[in-house]
């Protein structure tokens, strides 16, 4: 498993981040969907959602019916979501996004075989072995003072066998 450490100020969007952007940007591969895309591209080809009509997007709505209605499939999904309540009123107006455990449970639907999740958050779960991925890589982002650390997750998804 691949491990890195980064020392960066905290930003308001993750990806105003150079080091973490950077990051995820090596680990992209295929087509990627950013799913919660916010105001920053990454410098990849990327279809980009998002529920806020003042960030730059290629679809506006809800993460949720968006992973669970699409037929597209993609080969990585970048899922960066507010990680709690009050990332969500920062950066959602308040609007809540929902359970995100909906929203992975439906994520390796729309994800090729061998696809990748780059997962961003306060914790190590990730997408998890219980629905088919392991993890390949683990970035640990410390923001200084008495921001808690972001902990990024790649993880590939495994091949069912039948």
């Amino acid at each position: 498993m691949n491990f890195t450490y980064l020392s960066q100020p905290p930003k308001r969007y993750t990806f105003e981040q150079q080091k973490l952007k950077q990051w995820t940007e090596k680990w992209c591969k295929g087509k990627v969907l950013n799913l919660f895309a916010g105001k920053v591209k990454l410098n990849i080809d990327e279809y980009r959602v998002d529920i806020d009509k003042e960030m730059p997007a290629d679809h506006y709505g809800d993460a949720y019916e968006f992973v669970k209605n699409t037929k597209m499939k993609f080969d990585t999904i970048v899922f960066d979501p507010p990680y709690n309540l009050r990332k969500s009123r920062e950066k959602y107006g308040g609007r809540y996004i929902g359970s995100l455990t909906k929203i992975k449970n439906e994520l390796s639907k729309i994800l090729n075989p061998q696809g990748r999740i780059i997962h961003f958050g306060y914790d190590s779960v990730g997408m998890s072995k219980s629905r088919g991925f392991k993890k390949i890589a683990i970035c640990l982002v410390c923001h200084s003072g008495d921001h808690n650390d972001t902990i990024c997750l790649v993880e590939e998804k495994l091949e069912t066998l039948f």
